[in-house]
């Protein structure tokens, strides 16, 4: 392995690897969990969503032209993205010859709790800022993250739904695109971890767990309110079960 410019090499050859979830859904746990047993670098990571690459990301032609261009030579940086496969559109057959892509979902219930926290840790418009889970379930996307759509949605929860629908139709025809459940990784980490050896060509080199604070986004404030209160998970998960219940049980959620 070696490092040329802003990138890490692997010595020999080896696929490419493309991290995409819904946000908060685990992506960096899956990303050091891969630096850790298999050896991919994931810090730094190659940020595909913060649109520092001079491209038209609603094209997906010149999506793929980057992603293969990225990966001209043994690439061991993840590539890191929460874009929906719309965006890759027309191309992910030639983008999946050179990158084994895994989807990382999770239980919309714990995505809309943390992904409410971290809106209010930034200053900007980010996203929603509600005053509490419920609410910003419920809430319009909006701000920052519209990048990522390549429509609107009536909520968060069908912004979820949409993202996560998206990708499970593309893996069910594409076995480069593997679905990782975020609980699956966390509870019986093991077993997920060498699961991923037959897509990558190799055992793992260790079975090593990062530990939960390494390399992560920060999640914002526990209590974004201020006012002591914790969220409503319960009727959070009955919200989700009535707005997105039959992607919930694709997955295993409901």
């Amino acid at each position: 392995m070696r490092v040329d410019g802003n990138f890490t090499l692997f010595s020999e050859p080896r696929p490419a690897v493309m991290i995409v979830s819904h946000e908060r859904s685990g992506t960096h746990f899956l990303m050091n969990a891969l630096a850790a047993c298999y050896g991919y670098v994931s810090m730094p990571w190659i940020d595909f969503d913060r649109q520092t690459f001079n491209i038209n990301f609603f094209y997906p032609p010149e999506v793929c032209d980057l992603l293969l261009a990225l990966a001209d030579r043994p690439l061991a940086n993840v590539v890191k993205s929460h874009h929906p496969p719309e965006f890759f559109a027309g191309e992910l057959r030639r983008i999946t010859e050179r990158y084994q892509v895994f989807v990382i979902c999770r239980d919309p219930t714990a995505v809309m709790v943390s992904f409410w926290r971290y809106m209010h840790q930034w200053p900007w418009n980010a996203g929603p800022k509600t005053l509490d889970a419920l609410s910003f379930a419920r809430a319009a996307p909006s701000g920052r993250m519209i990048c990522h759509q390549p429509r609107q949605y009536a909520s968060m929860m069908h912004r979820w739904a949409a993202h996560v629908e998206g990708w499970l139709a593309v893996a069910a025809n594409c076995p480069r695109v593997v679905v990782v459940r975020y609980e699956d990784l966390d509870s019986d980490y093991e077993t997920t971890v060498r699961g991923f050896a037959a897509h990558l060509g190799r055992p793992p080199r260790s079975i090593v767990r990062p530990a939960r604070d390494y390399n992560v986004i920060p999640g914002g404030p526990r209590d974004p309110t201020g006012k002591g209160l914790s969220p409503d998970v319960d009727a959070l998960r009955r919200l989700c079960l009535a707005s997105v219940g039959p992607t919930m049980s694709r997955l295993g959620y409901a």
